[in-house]
């Protein structure tokens, strides 16, 4: 969550083929369930991505989570992509679901102008679209990774694979507005509205870096919301680093790290940990172009 102030038309097939493919699909895809904020992925199915490497605790470096050119890179995605990324990951999630899978979710695309800040080009409203639009058009317009923006929706709330989400899972998607010491802000609920003020924020980390708490250099990073629990120092070498830690303002603990993808202890935090474990494992290295 957020710190304030103080992720082609196909030609026809035989129906054997198009079953195939799809039994083939769903055989490889690592299988993460609902994660609520800053929570441990639940036990994944020891199943390989592709070739994409396995996140390992051991690898994981505080100062360096996330590079400059990733994050940046607006066009790593196209928009059908990103909707057949969303399918993939959720292949129990039926269209005729009671509860609408992210794949079938869809909403109003709010027109915006330009960011006063130059963060975000100007985005002209659409009604009723397609969640992978509203992150794809967003993804452009603020010159952010979609794949970023992809694996924030699943650290904050599961959404990518989840086949039960909850309303309010969508009304705080990113959890945008929602500090650790107090509720969310009604302000910033909706899907859209959401996923575009988490895109604006990591472009304004990016552009103004020196105004915010976690810069480039060492710093002071809590491993939970609980000060009790201590913090150690984080040598953070690049914007993009900090533009996580600054969203999220807490770095895992060895426990944490011990179990890449469960349960660490009371004092573990596990936000930035989650982030770079579903990137890796989903797109590759985040640290490499």
């Amino acid at each position: 969550m957020p710190f304030f102030h103080f992720f082609a038309s196909r030609s026809a097939a035989s129906l054997r083929a198009v079953t195939a493919a799809t039994a083939l699909a769903t055989v490889l895809i690592v299988v993460f369930t609902w994660l609520p904020p800053d929570q441990p992925p639940a036990a994944a199915v020891p199943v390989p991505v592709l070739d994409l490497p396995v996140a390992t605790g051991a690898v994981f470096d505080p100062g360096y989570i996330l590079s400059d050119e990733v994050l940046s890179d607006s066009r790593s995605m196209t928009e059908l992509q990103v909707q057949a990324f969303i399918a993939e990951r959720a292949p129990g999630c039926a269209f005729t679901s009671a509860t609408i899978c992210l794949r079938a979710y869809s909403s109003e695309l709010p027109a915006r102008p330009a960011s006063d800040g130059g963060q975000c080009a100007a985005i002209e409203g659409e009604s009723r679209v397609l969640a992978s639009r509203i992150v794809f058009r967003v993804a452009r317009a603020c010159q952010i990774n979609p794949q970023v923006l992809l694996v924030m929706l699943q650290k904050e709330q599961g959404l990518i694979t989840t086949v039960s989400p909850t309303d309010r899972a969508y009304r705080v998607a990113m959890g945008y507005g929602c500090p650790d010491s107090a509720a969310c802000d009604t302000e910033f609920y909706g899907f859209a509205s959401q996923v575009y003020r988490a895109a604006q924020q990591l472009r304004n980390y990016l552009l103004d870096p020196g105004y915010w708490r976690y810069r480039v250099g060492p710093v002071a990073v809590q491993f939970s919301p609980r000060s009790t629990c201590g913090a150690a120092v984080v040598n953070i070498r690049n914007p993009a680093t900090a533009a996580l830690y600054n969203y999220t303002p807490y770095q895992p603990n060895a426990a944490a790290l011990a179990n890449p993808r469960g349960q660490g202890d009371a004092c573990s935090s596990y936000g930035n940990r989650n982030f770079w474990v579903f990137f890796t494992e989903w797109f590759g290295s985040p640290t490499t172009s």
